[in-house]
C-alpha cells in the first residue's frame, strides 16, 4: 500500500490528470445512461395466452389449458411452478422459473414444447407467447380519438399503421390496443329468413367462403385457394395475378347463391351484408369520450428515456397522416416521474451541497483544504455512477439509495485523510528537520492506510446478509448493496491516490495557519473539560447507554411493519376498478365515463383514461367487469388533497369495488401475490362443487384446532350463464346430433370465420353471423331456429335444455389443477404445533378419487427464510467482531468497540419514528452508513488508547482526553458535514424521490448524533475502567494507530 501511495504522490500530476479525464468522461456518457423507477424484481417467468371469443371461462379450461399445461408444459426444464387462469374467451398459463434461469433459454424451453400446439382443438386463435416485459414494462398510453372518424376505421389505423411503427422503435417488447374493434365483413343471417328464401345456414356459409380467395373451413373449396401460375413465352415469362373482385360489403352482397329449388338469388336477399366488427373484450374511455387506447411496453432493462424519446418521435412523424386524429400522450408517461425524480434530486443536490460548503468553509478555513476535500468527495461519487454505467447498471432509487449510504463514508474518507496531512505538514515544518513534503505525506497516508482497510471490510461486510432476503426485497437489495459497494471502493481508491496528489500539489508551499480554526477553539473548549469530567465519571456514561438503548427499545414498537420496499411517489395514479360479475361491457363504459368526467373536473388532474376488460397479449387478465381508470396529476397538485379528492369521487360509486395504487406499487403487489395467511390448507380436484364442499369441511374441522383462529374458505367469483345442454333424444328425432346443434348455435351467436378480404397491407375477416334481432336477448336463444336434415328447422329449446346457471367468472390452476384454499390465523399456540396437528387432521380426512388437501409450507418456508437472514446477520457480526479483533489486537477492545455499534444506531431508530415511522428498505439501509461510521471512529478511537498505553503513558483521563481530542475534529466535522448534505433529503415533504432518500437520511442524521457523542464521550470514559490490557497484549503493537 505504501508502494501505491508513494507512486500516487511521485505521479501527482498524471494522477490528477487522470481524474480529470475520468470527469470528463463521465460528465459526457452519464447523461445518456438508462434510468428507471425500480429494479428488475420480477423472476423469470413466460406467459402463454390463448384466445377464444365467445368460450366460457369452463370451456376454456378444458378445451384450451388443460391441454396444453398437461400435455405440452408439464415437466418443463427448470420449472419452478405454472399458474393459470381461464376466463371467458382467454387462457393465460404462467411459468414461473427457478432463480438465476437464463430468460432466453427459458423462453426456448418453452418455444419447443409449443411447437406441438397444432393439435389442440380449433376453439380459437393459435397460443401467443407473450413478449418478455420489464417488471414496470409500461411506458406511455397514448388517446386516440376523432369526430369524423368512427371507432372502427380509428382501429384500422391504430392496427395497421401506428402498432407496427411503435413496434419498430428500439426496446418497446409489446403494444396492446384497448378498444379494438377489428373491422369485419358480416353476412348477418335469420334463421326464419333463411327458411323463407329455401337457404340453409350451410349454403351461406359455403357460398360466403368460395367467394374469397381463401378460407379456413376445409370443407369448402376456398381452403385450397392454388396459385395463378405463370404464362411462359419465347423470350419472357408472365405472372398471373387474381384480382379479388369483393372489397367491400356492396360487392360482396352480389354475390349469388343458390336456393332449394334452383333459383339464383343474391346474398343480399337471403341476408344483411354489413361492415361491422367482432364482440368487444374490452374498451377504451378517453376524457374527451370514447376512443382506442395504446399501451406501449418495454422489455426488461430498456432505457425508459429512449422508448419514451423513440415512441414520441414516431408518432410526431406519423402525425401528418392522422389528419383529424386527436393523439393524447398525457394518460400516462413512466418518463414524467422520472424526470420529477431527478429534478427533485437536482435540487436536493445543490441544497446540501451549499450547506456541505458552508460547513467545511468554516471549519476548514483554508480554501485549499475545501478545494481538496470537495474534489475528492465529488470524484469518488462520480468514479463510482461511472463504474456502474460500465458495468451496464440500469439506474434506479435502489441505485441511488446505494450511493446515499456511501456518502457518510465518502465523506470521511475524504475528511480523516486531509486532517491528517495538514497535521503532518505542519508538524514536519515545526520540527525544522529537512523533510520533503512528498515523505511526510506518504508516511501520513500509509498510517491511515491499514486502519482504513480494516474498516472498509466491515462496512462492505454488514450489509451482505441483505442480498439473500428472498424474493422482491432480495431484488430490491441487490442494486443498492452494488452501488454501495462500488462507491466504498471508488472512495477507498481515490483516499489512496487523488487525495494525497492534491494534498503535494496544493499543500506542499502552503504555510501553516497560525491561528487555530473556529472549530478547533470550540472542540479544545469542548473536550478539555467534559471528557476528563467524563472520564472520571464512568456512571454517566453507562447512564447515557441506558438511555439510548432504552430510547431505541421504545421506538421500535412504535415503528410500522410497512413494507420494506419503497412505494413510489408517482404523479400517475392508478385505479383498480370492479363491478359485479356478469357487469356487461356497455354499463361499465357508461359507468366510468361518468366517473372519468368527474374525477377529470378535480382541481390538480391532468388528465383521465381508462381501460375496461383486457385486450390481446395485454398484461390483464380479466371479464369486461373489471377496468382499471388512470389519473395524472399536475406537477403543482397537493398530492395528498389531491387523493383525497379522488376518492370522494370513487365514494359516490359503492356498488363498484375500486383500490388507488400506482402502477409500481401494483406490480410489486402483484409480483408478491400469494397466501399470507399463518396457515393455509389447500384443496386439489376437478369439480367445483365437490372442492368447495370438501374445503368447508376441512374448514368445519380445522375450527376446532385448539390454537386456529377464524378459518375461511376461500370465496370464488361467480357469474350467470347461460347453459346449454342437448337432449340426444329429442334431438335425434329430427335427424341431429349434439355437434349440429352447438355448431349452428355458435355460428348465430359467435360468428364463424368463412375468410379474409386483402385489401392494401390489412387483412379483415368475413364473418357469418346471427343478426342483433336474432341474438338479442335469453329468449331468442331458446326461440333459435335450427336447420334439420329433411330440410325442416326446428327450435333449439325443443332439442336441448337452456337454463341460467352460476359459473366461476375465473378458474385458476396451481401446478395443472383446481384448487380452493382454507386459511386461518393462529395465536395463543405455536406454529409449528399447530402445523403438526392440522397436517394430520388433513391426512386422516376422507377424499374422493383423485382429490387431494395439503397444508402449504409458505409459513415454515418464510419462517425458515427468517431463520437463515438471522443466522447470516449473527455470522457477519462474528466477522466483524474477528476484524476488530485483527484490527485492535486485543479481544476486549474489539467487544467494546462492537457493543457500542448497535448503541450508534439508537438515533436511527428515533429519527425513523420522527419521520413517519416506516421501517423501510432505505431506512435499514441508512442503518449501514451510521454502523459503518461508527465502526470506523471506534477503531480509529480505540486504536490511539492502544497506541498510547504500548508507547508507556498510563491509560488516565489527560491521556485519553488527549487521544480524543486529537481524533474529535475530524469525527465532529464528518458528522457535520453529512448531516449538511442529508439533512434537506431528511427534510424533504411527500415529493417523488423522497420515498428511499428520506427514511435514509433521516436515520443517518439521527444515527451521527449519537454515533458521534458515542465516540467523544461515551467510548473514552468508559475504555479506562472497561478495557484494561493484559500484559501479553501490550508486548503485541495494535494493527492501527
Amino acid at each position: 500500500m505504501r508502494r501505491l501511495l508513494e507512486l500516487s504522490l511521485k505521479f501527482r500530476v498524471l494522477v490528477a490528470g487522470v481524474a480529470a479525464t475520468v470527469l470528463v468522461l463521465a460528465v459526457v456518457q452519464l447523461p445518456s445512461a438508462p434510468v428507471d423507477e425500480l429494479p428488475e424484481f420480477a423472476p423469470t417467468q413466460v406467459e402463454i395466452q390463448t384466445e377464444a371469443l365467445g368460450l366460457s371461462a369452463q370451456e376454456v379450461e378444458q378445451l384450451i389449458t388443460v391441454p396444453i399445461e398437461h400435455d405440452l408444459l408439464n415437466g418443463l426444464a427448470w420449472l419452478d411452478q405454472i399458474r393459470s387462469e381461464s376466463t371467458p374467451g382467454l387462457s393465460s398459463i404462467v411459468l414461473i422459473f427457478q432463480p438465476g434461469t437464463d430468460p432466453l433459454k427459458a423462453r426456448q424451453a418453452v418455444q419447443e414444447r409449443m411447437s406441438q400446439a397444432f393439435a389442440l382443438p380449433p376453439v380459437g386463435s393459435p397460443p401467443v407467447i407473450v413478449p418478455p416485459r420489464a417488471s414496470t414494462s409500461r411506458v406511455m398510453m397514448v388517446g386516440l380519438s376523432a369526430t369524423d372518424i368512427s371507432l372502427i376505421d380509428l382501429s384500422v389505423l391504430a392496427r395497421w399503421k401506428i402498432k407496427p411503427r411503435l413496434m419498430a422503435v428500439p426496446g418497446v417488447a409489446n403494444v396492446t390496443i384497448w378498444g379494438q374493434r377489428d373491422k369485419q365483413l358480416q353476412v348477418q343471417v335469420d334463421p326464419a329468413r333463411l327458411h323463407e328464401n329455401g337457404v340453409t345456414l350451410t349454403d351461406v356459409i359455403s357460398t360466403t367462403g368460395n367467394a374469397l380467395w381463401a378460407s379456413p373451413l376445409s370443407f369448402v373449396e376456398a381452403s385450397s385457394p392454388g396459385t395463378g401460375g405463370f404464362v411462359d413465352m419465347a423470350n419472357q415469362r408472365l405472372s398471373i395475378q387474381h384480382v379479388l373482385p369483393i372489397a367491400n360489403a356492396e360487392s360482396l352482397a352480389s354475390v349469388t347463391i343458390v336456393d332449394d329449388a334452383g333459383r339464383t338469388l343474391r346474398l343480399s336477399q337471403v341476408a344483411t351484408v354489413v361492415e361491422d366488427h367482432q364482440p368487444l373484450i374490452g374498451d377504451a374511455v378517453l376524457s374527451g369520450g370514447p376512443g382506442v387506447m395504446l399501451v406501449v411496453e418495454k422489455f426488461p432493462g430498456a432505457n425508459t428515456k429512449e422508448v419514451t424519446s423513440g415512441v414520441k418521435e414516431a408518432l410526431d412523424a406519423l402525425r401528418p397522416g392522422l389528419s383529424g386524429v386527436v393523439i393524447d400522450s398525457d394518460v400516462y408517461q413512466a418518463q414524467s416521474f422520472i424526470d420529477t425524480v431527478l429534478r427533485n434530486l437536482a435540487i436536493w443536490a445543490l441544497v446540501g451541497g451549499l450547506l456541505l460548503l458552508v460547513v467545511l468553509s468554516v471549519a476548514l478555513f483554508s480554501w485549499r483544504l475545501v478545494a481538496i476535500a470537495l474534489t475528492t468527495i465529488l470524484l469518488s461519487l462520480i468514479t463510482a455512477t461511472y463504474v456502474l454505467y460500465l458495468l451496464g447498471t440500469q439506474f434506479n432509487l435502489m441505485i441511488l439509495a446505494g450511493l446515499a449510504v456511501a456518502l457518510g463514508l465518502v465523506i470521511d474518507d475524504a475528511l480523516v485523510d486531509l486532517e491528517r496531512y495538514r497535521r503532518a505538514l505542519r508538524d514536519a515544518r515545526a520540527s525544522g528537520k529537512d523533510a520533503s513534503p512528498l515523505d511526510v505525506l506518504a508516511g501520513a497516508a500509509s498510517a491511515v492506510g491499514t486502519p482504513r482497510v480494516f474498516a472498509t471490510v466491515i462496512i462492505v461486510v454488514a450489509p451482505l446478509p441483505l442480498l439473500f432476503l428472498g424474493g422482491v426485497a432480495e431484488a430490491f437489495s441487490k442494486p443498492a448493496i452494488l452501488s454501495y459497494v462500488v462507491a466504498v471502493a471508488a472512495s477507498t481508491a481515490v483516499a489512496l491516490t487523488v487525495a494525497p496528489a492534491l494534498a503535494l500539489l496544493l499543500l506542499r508551499n502552503h504555510e501553516a495557519e497560525p491561528r487555530p480554526r473556529p472549530l478547533d477553539r470550540l472542540a479544545g473548549r469542548l473536550f478539555d473539560r467534559s471528557v476528563p469530567w467524563l472520564a472520571g465519571r464512568p456512571l454517566l456514561a453507562i447512564g447515557a447507554v441506558a438511555i439510548l438503548s432504552a430510547a431505541a427499545l421504545v421506538a421500535v414498537p412504535n415503528i410500522s411493519q410497512q413494507s420494506l420496499l419503497p412505494s413510489p411517489q408517482d404523479g400517475s395514479l392508478l385505479i383498480h376498478w370492479q363491478a359485479e360479475p356478469g357487469t356487461s361491457l356497455p354499463e361499465m363504459t357508461r359507468i366510468t365515463t361518468q366517473a372519468t368526467r368527474q374525477l377529470a373536473a378535480i382541481r390538480g388532474v391532468r388528465a383521465v383514461g381508462a381501460h375496461l376488460g383486457r385486450a390481446i397479449t395485454s398484461d390483464q387478465v380479466v371479464n369486461v367487469n373489471s377496468g382499471e381508470i388512470w389519473v395524472t396529476l399536475k406537477d403543482s397538485a397537493d398530492y395528498q388533497s389531491t387523493l383525497k379528492a379522488i376518492q370522494g369521487v370513487l365514494a359516490n360509486y359503492p356498488k363498484m369495488a375500486s383500490h388507488v395504487v400506482t402502477y409500481p406499487q401494483d406490480r410489486v403487489r402483484e409480483v408478491q401475490s400469494g397466501a399470507t395467511d399463518a396457515l393455509v390448507v389447500r384443496v386439489y380436484g376437478s369439480d367445483m362443487g365437490l372442492l368447495q364442499q370438501k374445503a368447508e369441511e376441512l374448514q368445519r374441522r380445522i375450527a376446532k384446532v385448539p390454537g386456529v383462529v377464524d378459518p375461511k374458505v376461500q370465496v370464488q367469483a361467480r357469474q350467470p350463464t347461460l347453459q346449454v345442454e342437448v337432449n340426444l333424444a329429442a334431438a335425434q328425432k329430427y335427424g341431429l346430433n349434439a355437434g349440429d346443434v352447438r355448431r349452428t348455435a355458435t355460428t348465430y351467436f359467435s360468428g364463424l370465420t368463412v375468410g379474409q378480404l386483402y385489401e392494401e397491407q390489412a387483412v379483415f375477416d368475413v364473418v357469418v353471423k346471427g343478426t342483433p334481432a336474432t341474438i338479442s336477448s335469453p329468449g331468442a336463444l331458446t326461440n333459435l331456429l335450427i336447420d334439420t336434415p329433411s330440410g325442416g328447422q326446428v327450435r333449439l329449446g325443443d332439442v336441448a335444455t337452456i337454463r341460467l346457471v352460476s359459473e366461476p367468472t375465473s378458474i385458476t390452476h396451481d401446478s395443472t389443477l383446481r384448487s380452493i384454499d382454507v386459511t386461518a390465523g393462529v395465536a395463543g399456540r405455536g406454529l409449528d404445533d399447530v402445523l403438526n396437528e392440522v397436517r394430520g387432521l388433513v391426512e386422516s380426512t376422507p377424499m374422493p378419487l383423485e382429490y387431494h388437501a395439503e397444508v402449504l409450507n409458505g409459513p415454515i418456508q418464510a419462517r425458515s427464510q427468517a431463520l437463515q437472514l438471522a443466522g447470516l446477520g449473527l455470522a457477519a457480526a462474528i466477522v466483524i467482531l474477528l476484524l476488530l479483533q485483527a484490527a485492535l489486537n486485543s479481544w476486549r477492545l474489539a467487544g467494546l468497540v462492537f457493543l457500542t455499534l448497535p448503541l450508534a444506531a439508537a438515533g436511527g431508530v428515533v429519527a425513523a419514528l420522527l419521520v413517519g415511522g416506516l421501517m423501510s428498505l432505505g431506512a435499514v439501509m441508512g442503518f449501514f452508513t451510521v454502523l459503518g461510521l461508527a465502526a470506523r471512529n471506534g477503531v480509529v478511537l480505540a486504536g490511539s488508547f492502544r497506541s498510547l498505553q504500548t508507547d508507556g503513558e498510563p491509560i488516565g483521563q489527560e491521556t485519553v482526553a488527549r487521544a480524543t481530542r486529537e481524533r474529535a475534529g475530524p469525527i465532529a466535522l464528518t458528522a457535520l458535514a453529512t448531516a449538511a448534505l442529508l439533512l434537506p433529503a431528511a427534510l424533504f415533504g411527500d415529493i417523488p424521490g423522497a420515498e428511499v432518500l428520506k427514511p435514509l437520511a433521516a436515520v443517518v442524521v439521527g444515527g451521527l448524533v449519537t454515533s458521534t457523542v458515542l465516540a467523544l464521550f461515551v467510548l473514552p470514559a468508559l475504555y479506562p475502567r472497561l478495557a484494561p490490557l493484559a500484559r501479553h497484549e501490550l508486548a503485541v503493537a495494535p494493527a492501527i494507530g
